[in-house]
Parts: structure tokens; C-alpha cells; sequence
């Protein structure tokens, strides 16, 4: 006998619109919902009264919201203004249909009025009742619809998971099994999160499992358990698209009523005027017209036309299941299941007969068809489900997360994943808070989570209200942003984040200790003992000043002082440089420079070996009176002594990899460089740790040498604005005229893209507008590009200075009115940190780490790498905008000041030899 089940899942979302002040246009989404979906769904069900037929999901915003009682009193005024006006429209009804379907709202009204005071003005009320009586299955979704692949942290995702079950088991009084995941994104690593706090199953789109490894045997036609035991659903593709398809589906028939024609837009504007939006025409949830079918007029709605086509519908579904089942229903084990995920505002909503649908399909369908719960199947089949590795999927378009992230909404998150990063700062600084830092440190959580919700990217993504998603995203940020600074500042008063708390009272409590990762536990469980020992460190550069060859011996020179004034020994190991000390004490760093055995070598890579080999036997001699905690290695050109000394000394042994020879060449071209790339990786791997300077480093890094994730951490590069201060008694010659200069200094080699500077130039010149480039530094290229500008005649317009003195560099950082940086490959862009430092606005290349410290059109511009003309476009926004070009410069100087300063990196860096010394702590879902 074939064998079959089916299950009806409902998902019950809106965003968070419950106002401090009256009268907002976007809290008739909720009252729409809870007139058209949430009571006459009720009714249904109330009627039906079918057991472990249906799953109904509740996210904490609209559980919230249906508790709150500031609501219920304006759910319950807008109910009463919408009886007023169908008086009205009683009163002014002109044929019998007119008069018929009048009559059914004013019913309807009633009977809505009636049921919502039953229930004490609260809807959790009903729905919990059906709930405790077993008629329904009850879930909950992420704290504030969160599209949880795109939260960048572990705690983050905990807590919009530990928020959201803490919510539910408020509301209706136990924790939940199953977990609806906002818009059924599933990726690695959220189902044992989910799986850690209780969580049984959840659901995923149909694709998600024909495309798992291994492809489960059932297909689609039954759970599968995740690596970390989640129970994942598949929706029913072809079943779902009955009711989904804005074509094929039912709700689409001519004789259901026309969402799209509401009276407001309808009736003279004194007529409606009291009861829309002041001077905005919005829904009243009063519409007279059906579908009719693509033509423009609409026929009056008749609800028995409706009615009649709803059995209709309800019995081709059900037809539809009993084929399936026909086709499918001897599978086993476990037999057959269908499973139908939909948001459940369709349902009356956008469907407005779509409620009594489902009532009749759960009535029709109880003598025909066997419908089941997840919860139930679960329990009768759990032992039968197939394990499989399910990737990154969605339900929405594409199956990915396109809507989510896309031109129109990307800039969102930024500033979530920065949100992420401060929480966990914060909450880690204020590891003992008093009870007032508390509600600062829970009121920052709750703006992290009002400003992640999925529905602000939604709604851009749809450009249906954009205003106001921008408004309230941009609401909880600088709210979250008010608080921090305010903690930081000792400046906080009750009074103050009172009115902030009341101004969206989502959640009473939040867990805000959630943040604090095992690390951070870890190292305040240590703190007084980490403050009482200072640690000796051995770096390791081939390069520190005044050997300067690249940005490398800048940011060693600069982390080495910043861990000295983090209280530890430094000793810099270095290159010798002729006519400095072999020793010397540089500002408490102790620096000790090397002759390689083979100083005069002619072959590079000779040179680098010998060098190394001489610094490892230095340092043993050195370590007989010198007792060093950890390396810290930058860069393959100290690898091999690194990975010797690490045996040697029997010590950990930290890297830095500032650069990789397969990203400066896009590639590995020759067995020079194929031999730079093998040490590159020798050092990496027998790293304990791994540091870069930017995401785009650590991509690169996992994909050339496929790296954990876990080895690797991100620390910026930084900079110190006082050593770019001009001499205030300078002698540097700097010629001064009234063209419009933008400075660059940088090595003069292919990769830093001055080509383009060149290109451009010319583009310029025929534009005859007042530019000039001049670019400090010097490379193999310098005279190839210093012979194109004369070969071009663009000496007016573009001069290569060759090497310059900090000196003269810092006058024309003072001097000029502009930076750029237009590499082609750049792990970092240190110098690009030096523009903003200099308080210029500064121009990037949209590659590598200049992609992450300019954020364009806020701290500077970004072009794309290699165009010319992108480049001029920029160029010509500065030169023609000296007021924006201000603003930029100021928000870019602020940058530097509060993201890219030594001491925050000397911290992060110490905390990575934490790591080191103590062993590695798991840090990876």
C-alpha cells in the first residue's frame, strides 16, 4: 500500500513597528496582518480543530508586538475608524452587489472586534490555547528575522537564536523544537548553534537537499539530518508553487478579491481623508473589486463567486497530494513526506480567502490524506533519516541570498559586522558592569538586533519603503553608536537610556554576556595574571628602519614600540645596515641587526638564506642569557630561520604575512617565484598562528595555501599621524602653485598601478583641466614611466620624484590637495592610512586592503583598479567639490584616530599570542 504524509508550515513575521508615537503608516502592516491573517486564521483553525495537522512559526517581533499593550489599544482605534467608515460607505452604497458586500465587511468587522476582545485584546492568547490543546505545533524564528549566513560572529548568531527561544518560552510557555530560519537560509555551522540551544529541526528550500553531499537517497521526499544533527525539511517545490506562482497559483483567480484596489485611492479625498494617513492616501483594508483578469477595470468583488471557488482549489490541492503520494508512496523508510513552507500573511493578507483555503483543505483533506507535523513525523521516524552536507541555500530568488545582498542593499553590512565586532569589545571591556552599564550594555544588543533584521534589505532590495528602511536602520546604528561612545566616555545617565529603551521597547531582558567569546572569557578569567607578566618577544623582519624597502619595516618599527608600551620586552632582529649599530635600544625596542654569511651574494634568494641561517645562530647565542616567550615572524624572508628557532627554543611561533608572491604576480609564473611561494607556505603552516592585515589577505591566503579559518586572524595595519607631521623647520624644496596637486608615494613597480595615474593624465591634458600628479618613491620602473611622461609631453601634468625623505614626504602630504593609491595588488595599503592621516582626501583602487579602509564617498573615493577613466571620474569630484573633499578628509583623519591606532593593534596582536602560548582555544562552529 503506498504511503504518504503531508504538513502545512506557516511562518507569521512582520519587522519590529511598534512607535513611541502615534499614528505611524507602518504599523498598519501589523494591523492588516492581524485583521486579514492572524484572526481569520484562528477561526479556521478553531473551526477545523485538527490535530497535528499544522506548524505555525511566531517570529519575537510579532509575538511582541500582538503582547504589547500600547498596540492592542491602537489595533483596537483602528478597527473602530474602520467601522465609522463602512457606515459610510453603507450610507452611500449604490447597487444591490454594493449593498451585499458592505453588508459582509461590516460582518466581518464585528465578528473581528469580537474575537480580538475575547481574547483580551491579545492574540498569543488563542493561538496558545490552540497550541497547549495540541490542534497546532508551535515554533519560533531568530530574534529579529536576522538572515543568519550573513551574521559574521558565532555569539551573534547564539544570540539571535537564545533571544528568540527565551521569547517564545515567555509567550507560550515552553521552548520551542523547531526553528523557522528567515527567508529558510541555511549555511554550515548555524545548525549546530541551533542544535546547542535545543533546537530539534528547521526547514530549507527543496534545492538544499537535491544538492547535498551525499545527494540523500529519499531526494526530497524526507528529512536528513546536518553534520551536526539538525533535522532539515525540504519544501515541496511543485506543491508550493500552487499557491506561490503569481501565474499558475490559485490566488491569482479572476473571482477572488483584488489586493491592488483599496477604496483610498478610489473615493474624494475629503470622503477618505479621516481615515488614511494626514495628507497620504494608504490602505484601509476595504476593497471592492476582484480580479477580474489582466484588463485595468475591475469588476465589483462577489464574496459567493469566492466562496465557491475556494472549494474548488481546496480539492485540486488535495488531488494534487493524493498524486504525489500516487507517484512517491512507496518509498520507505521513512515513507513519503510533503512539506509546504509559506509565509502565513499570504493567507488573507495577499490572499484574501487564502485562511478559509487552508480550513478547507484541513477539513476536505482529513478522510483523504494523512497530514502530519515535523514534530510527529519525527518521532515516529527520527531512526530512518540519512546524515548529509548541506550548503550555503534560500528560498528566494535564485535559491542564494541575491535579495539579501545586492547593489541596492550591501552597504548594510559594514556596519553589522563592525556592530558585531564592537559588541564584542564592549562587552569584553565591561566584564563586571554595574547595573546602569548593564541596561547600556542590553540596549546596544538590542539596536545590534533591530538594525540586522533581513526586512530592511528586504524591503530595498524590493524598493518598496525604502525611506523608511533606511531611516530605522539608520536609526538603531546611531543609537548603538550614542551608547557606545557614551559607556567609553563615563558619560551615562539613567535618564538618558530610559527614553532610548522606550523609544522601541523590543525585549524585555537580552543575555548581552552571549559576546563575550570563549577568548575573551579566557583572558579576563587570567587578566590579573596576564597584567603581571611581561612577556620577552623575538620579531623577526629582514627589513626595519632605516632599511625601508616596503611597508613592511614601517609596521614592524611601529608594533614593536606599541608592544613596548603594552609593557613587554621586544627584540627586533633585523638585516645589518652599514653605518647603523650592530645593537641598540630604538624607543625601549632592542634591536639587533644581522650580516647575512653571504652579504655580497648576487642571487637574492643566496642572500636570503644566508641571512637567515646568521639570524638563527645569533639568537641561539642570544637566548642563552636572553629567554624568549614567543617568535613573531613577518614575512617568507625570515621563514626559515622561524621555523628553526621554533624547534630550537621549543616556543611558539607567530606569523605575519603581509604580502604573497602568487598575489603581487596574479599567479605563479617562474621557479623563482614558485620557490617564493613554497616558503611562504612552509612558514604558514608550521605557524601556530597566522595574522593578516585585512579580509582580503585572509581570502587569499585560505585559497593559495588553504588554510584553516581558524588558524587565521584579521589585525589592521595602522599609522601614527605624529610621524607625518611636516618639520616645522623644514628645508625641503617644495615648489608651490596654484594646481590642484595629488600626491602618491609608493614603490614604482607594476603592481601599484601608476600606468593608470599616466593614462589618466593624458585624458586630463585634453580636458585641459589644472592637475597635476606627483608621486614619491622609487622601483625598477621609475625610468620606463619616467620617459612615458616626456614621450607624451605630460611633464605638467605628471612628476615621478624617485626616493624622498620623511621630510619632504610630509610636506607633500601637508601640501597637497589630494592622495591616491592606484595599486593593482595590494594586501593592505598602509600608505593609503597615511593619506587619511595627513587629513587629505584620499583616492583608492577598489582591490585588496584599500577596499576595506576606504568606504566610498564617506572616508574617500574608490576607482576601479586599471581604468583610467574611473580614475578621472574621481579626480574631477574632488577637484570640483572642495567642500565634500573636506568632509572626506576630516571623517578619514577621525578614522585613523579610533580603527587604525598602534595600541588597539599591539592588544589584538597580544591577544593572538595568547593564543599561541596557551594553545589553541575553539574558536570555529
Amino acid at each position: 500500500m503506498k504511503e504518504g504524509y503531508y504538513s502545512l508550515v506557516l511562518h507569521a513575521h512582520l519587522p519590529y513597528v511598534r512607535h513611541k508615537e502615534e499614528g505611524r503608516i507602518e504599523e498598519r502592516w501589523l494591523f492588516e496582518a492581524i485583521t486579514e491573517s492572524y484572526i481569520p486564521l484562528l477561526w479556521e483553525l478553531e473551526r477545523v480543530s485538527i490535530e497535528d495537522a499544522l506548524t505555525i512559526s511566531f517570529s519575537p517581533p510579532v509575538m511582541e508586538m500582538l503582547a504589547d499593550q500600547v498596540i492592542q489599544e491602537r489595533y483596537l482605534e483602528y478597527i473602530i475608524k474602520t467601522e465609522e467608515l463602512l457606515q459610510k460607505e453603507e450610507e452611500n452604497a449604490q447597487t444591490q452587489k454594493e449593498c451585499d458586500l458592505i453588508s459582509f465587511y461590516i460582518k466581518r468587522y464585528q465578528k473581528i472586534k469580537k474575537t480580538f476582545l475575547d481574547l483580551n485584546k491579545n492574540l498569543i492568547v488563542g493561538y496558545r490555547d490552540l497550541f497547549e490543546r495540541k490542534v497546532i505545533r508551535c515554533i519560533t524564528s531568530s530574534a529579529t528575522h536576522a538572515f543568519l549566513p550573513y551574521v559574521k560572529t558565532k555569539a551573534a548568531i547564539r544570540s539571535q537564536v537564545v533571544e528568540a527561544i527565551r521569547c517564545f518560552e515567555q509567550h507560550f510557555g515552553s521552548k520551542p523544537k523547531g526553528f523557522w530560519l528567515p527567508e529558510c537560509a541555511f549555511a554550515p555551522g548555524i545548525d549546530r548553534i541551533l542544535v546547542e540551544e535545543g533546537i530539534v529541526y528547521s526547514f530549507v528550500d527543496e534545492h538544499a537537499l537535491l544538492n547535498a553531499d551525499p545527494t540523500p537517497s529519499k531526494g526530497s521526499g524526507s528529512p536528513i539530518y546536518s553534520p551536526h544533527g539538525l533535522i532539515l525539511f525540504p519544501r515541496n517545490t511543485d506543491l508550493s508553487s500552487k499557491v506561490w506562482s503569481s501565474t499558475l497559483g490559485y490566488p491569482g483567480d479572476v473571482d477572488y478579491r483584488e489586493f491592488y484596489r483599496d477604496i483610498a485611492y478610489e473615493r474624494e479625498w475629503e470622503y477618505i481623508k479621516p481615515y488614511v494617513h494626514e495628507e497620504v492616501r494608504i490602505d484601509t483594508g476595504i476593497k471592492h473589486k476582484r480580479i477580474t483578469g489582466q484588463m485595468e477595470d475591475k469588476d465589483i468583488y462577489v464574496r459567493e463567486w469566492a466562496e465557491g471557488k475556494l472549494a474548488g482549489h481546496a480539492d485540486d490541492f488535495i488531488y494534487s497530494i493524493e498524486q504525489e503520494i500516487d507517484v512517491h508512496g512507496d518509498q520507505c523508510f521513512p515513507p513519503y513526506l510533503m512539506v509546504t513552507p509559506f509565509d502565513a500573511e499570504l493567507f488573507g493578507h495577499w490572499w484574501f480567502e487564502g485562511p478559509e483555503w487552508i480550513g478547507q483543505v484541513l477539513e476536505k483533506g482529513q478522510n483523504r490524506i494523512q497530514f502530519i507535523t515535523p514534530e510527529s513525523y519525527i518521532d515516529r521516524y527520527y531512526q530512518d533519516f540519512e546524515t548529509s552536507h548541506v550548503s550555503f541555500s534560500t528560498w528566494g530568488r535564485e535559491g542564494y541570498g541575491h535579495v539579501w545582498v545586492n547593489e541596492t542593499n550591501q552597504h548594510l553590512y559594514r556596519h553589522h559586522h563592525r556592530m558585531e565586532t564592537d559588541l564584542a569589545t564592549i562587552v569584553a571591556l565591561y566584564s563586571n558592569p554595574t547595573q546602569l552599564e548593564k541596561r547600556y550594555l542590553k540596549q546596544m544588543v538590542r539596536e545590534w538586533m533591530l538594525a540586522v533584521s533581513s526586512d530592511w534589505a528586504f524591503i530595498m532590495d524590493g524598493q518598496s519603503a525604502v525611506q523608511y528602511a533606511q531611516e530605522r536602520f539608520s536609526h538603531h546604528l546611531s543609537r548603538f553608536d550614542a551608547i557606545k561612545e557614551k559607556l567609553l566616555q563615563g558619560a551615562i545617565h539613567d535618564s538618558w537610556i530610559t527614553t532610548v529603551e522606550e523609544s522601541f521597547p523590543f525585549l524585555q531582558d537580552v543575555d548581552e554576556s552571549l559576546f563575550v567569546s570563549p577568548h575573551d572569557a579566557y583572558v579576563q578569567s587570567k587578566e590579573e595574571l596576564d597584567n603581571e607578566k611581561k612577556r620577552s618577544i623575538l620579531m623577526l623582519s629582514w627589513e626595519f628602519p632605516p632599511m625601508m624597502v616596503g611597508g613592511l619595516s614601517r609596521h614592524v618599527y611601529d608594533l614593536s614600540r606599541a608592544m613596548v608600551k603594552e609593557g613587554h620586552e621586544v627584540h627586533v632582529v633585523t638585516s645589518y645596515v652599514h653605518g647603523y649599530p650592530n645593537y641598540e635600544v630604538n624607543q625601549g625596542v632592542h634591536v639587533h641587526r644581522i650580516k647575512g654569511l653571504q652579504p655580497e651574494a648576487n642571487q637574492f634568494f643566496d642572500w636570503v638564506g644566508s641571512l637567515n641561517l646568521a639570524m638563527t645562530r645569533y639568537v641561539i647565542q642570544l637566548s642563552r642569557k636572553q629567554q624568549f616567550d614567543i617568535i613573531h615572524a613577518h614575512d617568507w624572508l625570515v621563514g626559515v630561520a622561524a621555523k628553526g628557532l621554533k624547534q630550537a627554543l621549543n616556543i611558539p611561533l607567530l606569523a605575519t604575512i603581509h604580502a604573497t608572491e602568487h598575489g603581487r604576480n596574479n599567479g605563479i609564473h617562474s621557479e623563482l617565484q614558485y620557490e617564493i611561494n613554497q616558503k611562504e607556505w612552509e612558514l604558514t603552516y608550521d605557524a601556530d598562528r597566522v595574522i593578516v592585515c585585512s579580509d582580503y589577505m585572509k581570502e587569499e591566503l585560505q585559497s593559495i595555501f588553504s588554510l584553516p579559518d581558524e588558524k587565521l586572524a584579521v589585525i589592521p595595519n595602522g599609522v601614527d599621524p605624529d610621524l607625518l607631521q611636516p618639520y616645522t623647520s623644514s628645508t625641503a624644496n617644495i615648489t608651490s602653485n596654484d594646481t590642484f596637486t595629488v600626491f602618491s608615494v609608493g614603490r614604482i613597480v607594476r603592481e601599484k598601478g601608476y600606468q593608470t595615474v599616466i593614462n589618466a593624465a593624458a585624458i586630463l591634458k585634453e580636458k585641459n583641466v589644472n592637475i597635476r600628479f606627483v608621486i614619491a618613491g622609487k622601483g625598477p620602473m621609475l625610468d620606463e614611466f619616467k620617459q612615458q611622461v616626456y614621450e607624451r609631453q605630460l611633464e605638467s601634468f605628471v612628476t615621478f620624484l624617485g626616493f624622498v625623505s620623511d621630510e619632504e614626504r610630509n610636506e607633500w602630504f601637508n601640501r597637497c590637495d589630494a592622495t591616491i593609491f592606484p595599486s593593482l595588488y595590494e594586501p593592505f595599503g598602509i600608505v593609503a592610512l597615511e593619506g587619511l592621516a595627513a587629513n587629505k582626501a584620499t583616492m583608492v583602487s577598489d582591490t585588496g586592503g584599500l577596499a576595506g579602509i576606504i568606504r566610498h564617498n564617506e572616508n574617500g573615493v574608490k576607482f576601479y583598479p586599471g581604468d583610467e577613466q574611473s580614475l578621472v571620474t574621481q579626480v574631477l569630484y574632488l577637484y570640483n567639490h572642495p567642500i565634500l573633499r573636506e568632509g572626506l578628509a576630516q571623517q578619514g583623519l577621525h578614522d585613523v584616530k579610533t580603527r587604525f591606532d598602534w595600541e588597539t593593534i599591539a592588544k589584538q596582536t597580544e591577544k593572538e599570542m595568547v593564543l599561541c602560548l596557551e594553545g589553541e582555544l575553539e574558536l570555529t562552529i
